[in-house]
């Protein structure tokens, strides 16, 4: 199976802009549906989930904490999101993971680090993945254990 890095190198070319992990949340235009936003609670805290519809198919969540600064992303589609965008600054430690050429049937790949942790798995059509940033996640938030939308 090929590595995730074309794939993830081509996505640096997509048209949309995405605000990054850590920022606030994106304003997608033209190139998405209508914004879905919903309520979700750990029992501790309430954050807000903002979902996108892209042309692509492909469907992109962002986790709002009270204070509107992005703490969590997710994907699912058959092509990947502008992950430059979605991630910023922590982009390019993906793309150093993802050259280190973990390979399988699936191509895969996990980065985690102390400022961030980023799994995403699939293959031609079916993509998805999931990017948090530890220290931001609010109180009762297990991203081991979340329900990530798909």
């Amino acid at each position: 199976m090929k590595s995730l890095l074309p794939a993830l190198a081509a996505s640096l070319f997509s048209c949309c802009s995405w605000a990054a992990l850590g920022g606030a949340p994106a304003n997608l235009g033209a190139h998405a549906g209508p914004e879905r936003s919903s309520t979700a609670s750990t029992g501790i805290t309430t954050y807000t989930v903002l979902q996108k519809q892209l042309d692509s198919g492909t469907t992109v969540h962002e986790f709002v904490d009270a204070s509107g600064t992005v703490f969590a992303v997710s994907w699912s589609g058959p092509f990947l999101p502008d992950l430059k965008e979605i991630l910023g600054d922590h982009f390019d430690a993906m793309l150093a993971q993802a050259a280190k050429g973990q390979r399988g049937q699936r191509s895969q790949l996990t980065l985690r680090r102390s400022d961030v942790v980023i799994v995403t798995a699939g293959h031609m059509g079916a993509l998805e993945g999931r990017a948090w940033l530890p220290a931001k996640l609010p109180a009762g938030f297990d991203p081991n254990n979340a329900k990530w939308p798909q």
